[in-house]
Parts: C-alpha cells; sequence; structure tokens
C-alpha cells in the first residue's frame, strides 16, 4: 500500500532509511526485547509482508539460542551473554548498561523460546502468505481501512483492496484465530468508508473486537504545511471533526458491535455514546 496520508511516510519514502538485517541478528533482538520485558514480538510495518522470508527465518531460530552454562553442549548453542550489544539505544546506553537481564524469563520449561508472536498488518496479503504465518502467529491486528469504492485506490494505490481484506479476516475467523480489527476514521470517509466497514462486520463477525481509533491526522501528501503537499487530498486534510466522530461510535453502537472496551480514544469516553 502507498497511502497518501502515511503518518511514517518520513521514512517509509526514503529508500536509504535502515540497515540491512540477517535472520540471525533479528532473532537475537527479538531475545533481547522479551528478556528486557516485552510481552510478545509485534511485526508491524507499513507491512511486513515484504521481510516475509528474513521473518520466518527469524522464528525458526529462536529455539537455537541457550543460556550460558545450562547443560546444552557447547556446540550445539549460540551463547546469549553478549546479546546486550544488539540493541543500538545510544540515548539509554547507560540504563541498558545496569540493567540486569533474566534470559530464563524468556524460556518455557528451560528449552523452548517463550514470546507471543503477533502480526500487526494492512492485511494485504496472498494466499500462501496468510497459510505461512497460520503456523507461526499467536495473534493478529489487522488494519481494515477502506470501504469497497474506490478509496483505497484513489488514496493507497492498492486495488482489489475489499476483496482482500474481507477474504483474509474471514480466514482467521474460520481458523478461529485471536484478533482485533483497527479501523481509523477518516474526513469525508464515514459513509464511503466507516459505515460499510463497521456494516461487512456486523454481518460477518459481530463478536470480534474493533478498535475504531480518531486519531487521523492529515501528514505526508495530505499535509498542507509540507512541501510535499498534493492538493488532489485535500478531502482528507484536516482532522476529523467531532460530527464526524460521534456519528462514527454511534453507528457501531447501533450495530451492536464489540468497540468500547478496545477504542481507548478520548473521545469515546467523553461523548459517552
Amino acid at each position: 500500500m502507498r497511502c497518501s496520508f502515511c503518518q511514517n511516510g518520513d521514512i517509509s519514502t526514503d529508500k536509504n532509511n535502515g540497515i540491512p538485517i540477517t535472520p540471525n541478528l533479528l532473532a537475537l533482538m527479538i531475545w533481547q526485547l522479551r528478556i528486557e520485558g516485552c510481552h510478545n514480538t509485534n511485526w508491524v510495518g507499513g507491512d511486513p509482508t515484504i521481510h516475509l522470508h528474513t521473518i520466518v527465518q527469524a522464528i525458526g531460530i529462536l529455539d537455537s539460542f541457550r543460556i550460558p552454562n545450562t547443560n546444552i553442549r557447547k556446540d550445539k548453542q549460540q551463547d546469549l551473554s553478549y546479546i546486550e550489544a544488539i540493541k543500538d539505544d545510544n540515548n539509554l546506553s547507560n540504563y541498558f548498561s545496569t540493567w540486569k537481564l533474566k534470559a530464563e524469563y524468556a524460556l518455557y520449561q528451560k528449552r523452548l523460546f517463550n514470546c507471543p508472536q503477533l502480526w500487526n498488518s494492512n492485511f494485504i496479503m496472498s494466499d500462501e502468505t496468510m497459510y505461512v504465518l497460520r503456523s507461526l502467529m499467536d495473534a493478529w491486528l489487522p488494519d481494515f481501512k477502506f470501504g469497497p469504492g474506490k478509496c483505497a485506490l484513489d488514496l493507497s494505490r492498492t486495488p482489489w483492496y475489499w476483496e482482500t481484506i474481507t477474504k483474509n479476516l474471514r480466514l482467521i475467523y474460520e481458523w478461529n484465530e485471536g484478533f482485533v480489527i483497527r479501523h481509523l476514521i477518516m474526513p469525508n470517509h464515514v459513509e464511503c468508508c466507516t459505515k460499510p466497514v463497521l456494516e461487512w462486520i456486523a454481518r460477518n463477525m459481530p463478536e470480534v473486537p474493533i478498535n475504531i481509533m480518531d486519531q487521523y491526522y492529515p501528514d505526508n501528501l495530505c499535509d498542507p504545511s509540507s512541501s510535499k503537499y498534493r492538493e488532489r487530498y485535500n478531502e482528507i486534510a484536516r482532522l476529523p471533526t467531532i460530527e464526524e466522530i460521534i456519528r462514527s461510535y454511534q453507528y457501531a453502537k447501533g450495530l451492536g458491535l464489540n468497540f468500547e472496551t478496545f477504542s481507548y480514544e478520548k473521545s469515546v469516553f467523553a461523548l459517552n455514546v
């Protein structure tokens, strides 16, 4: 997807941003985050699918790392004693130098890596990708951005959006997976996007938790104050109005959807929809 309103547009459109990462290095990063107290590994983009080959390999070697001085033969394990060197947080160097890492917290039965894997995605994925991920992911956080019209094509250059998203949502629903759907309220898109999205969920999986988000703000190509601004996106070059937010929440409530507990935006409580 090429979202015109991407809030990470400064890095997502910079081809020189980032560094090469090997599966082994990625696996070490996952271990360090878990040891530091992270509750899950959150695979997030944009969309992480373009890195699926590296992600699959990294997950596949997570169980090969062991705590030093265990009864595992040294030639059969990878030593975690140097794991602090993996994360390059220069501004937090003093903090991490005094942090007491507990590798055993990351293990199940002292031998298997213990950390849920969460796929945080725009859900524009092929059938093959979905079936690969089914055996690796513990939970899913799919975005459902646009309605069935031309909005996905006009705002994100994404054809076959509605067909792809609904197909993949049906798959994880039929698999009885754990997931929360996210929908972002956008200015001038309540009728064409928010309402059709909520109606589809109500017809097909009404009990599924939904996070209806009100934090849209114009960024990237939609920001009038930016040199990258494009006039063609003027319809979303503002914040959602209070009326649009109220209308969206009231519509979800009228459909009986499970959204209030999962939508922590201030307006849910302030408006008392």
